[in-house]
């Protein structure tokens, strides 16, 4: 009894912060535009994990803490995936006009081999790496999505990845 009313206490003092930080928290995403809401609400989850693991003193600072270092992670990502893809005007070189053929059909029959590997992993393994490399999700978010923890999501990906890399060198010294 005594730990459902200290979950309670909790929980009301966190929702407690949440509205008198609202203001708070606009002010330091404001900076990730399109990503404000999204961010704040991620704060907003991790104080609350944290505060289901052990007390929190300052629930206030911590969830500004936490904001700011989600809208850094942010915005370094940001810059990363800026600098890998730059616009194509930004490139020294031009594209070749035509396609080599004999460079598409390779590149054709690669992707083949690949789609057979990946096709013939296991279901979980498969849907871990599927959910990562093509739809680009967080191995949280892929844990979230299969039910399972951040550890097997990591397991099921570096086993797929070596799956495929072993798979496609045996392909190719096949050949």
């Amino acid at each position: 009894m005594v730990e459902r009313q200290s979950r309670a206490t909790r929980s009301d003092h966190l929702d407690e912060t949440f509205r008198s930080s609202a203001e708070g928290l606009r002010a330091i995403t404001r900076r990730v535009h399109g990503d404000e809401a999204d961010i704040a609400q991620d704060a907003c989850l991790k104080l609350v994990e944290t505060a289901e693991r052990e007390p929190i003193r300052a629930p206030t600072h911590l969830l500004f803490r936490l904001a700011r270092n989600l809208v850094i992670d942010r915005l370094r990502s940001r810059t990363r995936t800026m600098r890998l893809f730059r616009a194509e005007g930004a490139y020294d070189q031009q594209p070749c006009s035509y396609a080599d053929p004999e460079r598409v059909l390779l590149a054709t029959e690669r992707l083949r081999r690949a789609l057979a590997v990946i096709d013939a992993m296991p279901d979980r393994r498969r849907e871990a790496f599927l959910l990562h490399r093509i739809d680009g999700l967080s191995y949280l978010d892929i844990a979230r999505t299969m039910g399972i923890s951040v550890k097997a999501v990591e397991k099921h990906l570096s086993a797929a990845m070596l799956e495929l890399v072993q798979k496609m060198q045996a392909d190719e010294l096949d050949e």
